[in-house]
């Protein structure tokens, strides 16, 4: 069932969805392969040195070079008959009709506000039971989970003057695969400010709160409830409208409340540059300076995630994206990323993609 509409002159919309389906899904188990470097997902890391790629030590690789397994379903002939209940929800509050009024509804016409829900669960279809309630708790038979809410509300959207943004976001996911049952849950709160001076000088900050955690049922080293802030500042000087250099800071600073409670306060500064020619030529370039001051086991499933792939001290990044288009049906992409850190080796990876439109 789908349903829209609109409310006041618009300035309320509305959109439902209510949807369910029975069916048969197989048991999930997978194992993973190894492909070529650069086209997988996935990152080997062996945290217990025993050379045996267990499931448990892989995990989403943050650089090209890392990327070398793909996740791999195995086929199985024991299906479960499920039952999925899907249910989304979108209000958009939108008072631009009233910027020509000379009340305190022009106040309110600089705002506005989006609000998404959406709840998807699978449960196990057993006997006469016909159960099409999204919202049901019930444990007892759920085999899958994926729900989120966000809310945003602007102020001066779509204009970089004094612009700031407010976001509530919460993710939930939930999985029963056949190593036991995994959950993810990611809550922040995120404030942007964004404000364009003398039309050449772009100032932004963003902030925002870190709240992250993860529950395998049989692999507790998988386990970490991280919490922390993100503040962000950038400077922008826009040379024309396809040329652009910008500074950044970052600051992190994450704890993990588990366990032996891993610390990381990490320290970012960089330069990125923009440039779109007029022979058909787009460049973009970073690099990016990490200071990270990390508590704990660096060689962990935890201080990987708090660390994104990078390690403790020093760590160095860059990155450059060349695109030209040869013809009208023809163009060229040049991608190139490196890193250093002080106890490994400086890594260069790449790839030239050639495209033809038909």
């Amino acid at each position: 069932m789908l349903y829209n509409d609109r409310f006041f002159n618009q300035l309320i919309q509305s959109t439902t969805v209510l949807e369910t389906n029975s069916g048969s899904i197989p048991q999930q188990e997978f194992t993973y392969i190894e492909v070529p470097v650069g086209q997988g997902i996935y990152t080997w890391i062996d945290y217990n040195s025993n050379g045996i790629k267990e499931l448990q030590e892989f995990e989403i690789a943050p650089f090209p070079d890392q990327a070398k397994y793909i996740r791999m379903y195995l086929p199985n002939r024991i299906y479960i008959k499920t039952r999925q209940n899907k249910f989304s929800q979108s209000v958009t509050l939108n008072p631009t009709q009233w910027q020509n009024k000379d009340d305190f509804r022009k106040i309110i016409s600089h705002f506005y506000n989006q609000t998404s829900f959406l709840i998807d669960r699978k449960i196990r279809s057993e006997g006469d039971n016909f159960d099409i309630n999204p919202f049901s708790n019930s444990n007892l038979n759920a085999l899958g989970l994926n729900s989120s809410f966000r809310n945003s509300l602007y102020y001066n959207r779509g204009i970089q003057n004094l612009s700031i943004t407010y976001s509530y976001i919460q993710n939930q996911t939930k999985s029963l695969l056949s190593i036991g049952s995994q959950e993810a849950k990611n809550k922040t709160h995120q404030l942007q400010f964004s404000h364009l001076y003398n039309k050449s000088w772009l100032f932004s900050v963003l902030l925002n709160t870190i709240n992250t955690a993860t529950k395998s049922e049989n692999y507790p080293d998988k386990n970490y409830e991280i919490t922390g802030y993100n503040f962000a500042p950038k400077i922008s000087y826009l040379f024309s409208k396809s040329k652009s250099l910008e500074v950044f800071y970052d600051l992190q600073n994450k704890e993990n409340q588990l366990g032996i409670q891993e610390k990381l306060v990490q320290n970012r500064f960089g330069a990125a540059l923009t440039f779109s020619g007029k022979n058909k030529l787009t460049m973009n370039g970073e690099i990016s300076f990490y200071q990270n001051k990390f508590k704990g086991s660096a060689f962990s499933s935890v201080g990987f995630q708090m660390l994104e792939g990078l390690q403790s001290g020093q760590n160095l990044t860059w990155k450059l994206l060349l695109q030209k288009n040869i013809t009208q049906f023809l163009d060229i992409n040049l991608n190139y990323q490196g890193r250093k850190s002080e106890l490994s080796s400086m890594i260069h990876t790449g790839n030239i993609q050639l495209r033809a439109y038909f």
